[in-house]
């Protein structure tokens, strides 16, 4: 079958909303329902550019399926793809693919990068197929935070601006782009509190399960573990959710040592070297 690239840039954002709830219908993380207003938060969110953001046209010049990419520097990011129902088993998920690790190979990109369910075997396998290769397991975690524990003194909450500006190790791409200083230049409605030379980014507590978003600052486990608790003991009686986007090294280090429940549905960060 012929398929037909086209920027996203060129297409209005209903008929890309239309074609991306198509091809998340029935989705093993639960079906999202798009319109062009929330194609748009999402776009913005993930950080997505649609200058290098691709669809692909069926022989019929139908819109068959998308890649959505997200460029730091020289890396882009896969931070979305799918295809319609009609159109798997085809070979527009593979030309789209090709076509997009063509372009960035084009532009001299160091790499491209992307985040995959380990659960979602057909498109795990796809990107395998093309040259990626796993880096780490991505986990989430859950907290009721029903019992309260001691208050720290030294907790102390910091503007995001503030936060930004502590040093962080490891970056992107290193760790998932969704967890790193990137995604915190966007959040709206979060929190940044301190321990020392740690930062920890967080959804509103009045509103639980409270969302873990970042550790921002140095990579000493054994303050980001306190860091976390003092959090913990502060909004008692608030749940705490991490998404499955946290490399495993954070569930052993962090999570699980203060009771956390790991999520069903893990990811699998994925690297293609250009």
């Amino acid at each position: 079958m012929n398929f037909e690239v086209v920027p996203a840039s060129e297409l209005p954002f209903t008929e890309q909303a239309a074609t991306f709830t198509a091809a998340f219908a029935g989705y093993l993380a639960g079906s999202m329902e798009m319109d062009a207003a929330g194609l748009a938060r999402f776009i913005s969110l993930q950080g997505a550019d649609l200058f290098y953001s691709r669809f692909v046209k069926d022989r019929n010049g139908a819109l068959a399926g998308f890649g959505y990419i997200n460029r730091t520097a020289n890396v882009p990011r896969l931070a979305a793809m799918g295809t319609i129902p009609a159109a798997r088993r085809t070979g527009a998920a593979t030309h789209l693919l090709a076509h997009l690790l063509d372009e960035a190979k084009a532009r001299h990109d160091q790499a491209m990068v992307l985040e995959v369910f380990e659960q979602n075997g057909p498109a795990h396998a796809l990107y395998q197929r093309h040259g990626f290769r796993e880096l780490t397991r991505l986990f989430g975690w859950r907290h009721q935070n029903e019992a309260a524990g001691a208050k720290r003194n030294d907790l102390r909450e910091l503007n995001l601006l503030s936060a930004l500006q502590m040093n962080s190790a490891p970056a992107f791409p290193e760790i998932p782009w969704q967890i790193s200083r990137h995604i915190v230049a966007k959040l709206s409605a979060v929190r940044a509190f301190s321990l020392g030379r740690i930062a920890v980014v967080v959804g509103d507590p009045a509103v639980p399960p409270v969302r873990v978003h970042a550790f921002l600052g140095e990579e000493d486990w054994r303050e980001r573990k306190e860091l976390m608790s003092a959090l913990c003991a502060e909004f008692s009686g608030c749940g705490f959710f991490a998404p499955p986007i946290f490399p495993e090294n954070f569930g052993n280090e962090i999570f699980a040592p203060l009771g956390f429940v790991r999520e069903p549905l893990n990811q699998f960060l994925m690297r293609r070297d250009l």
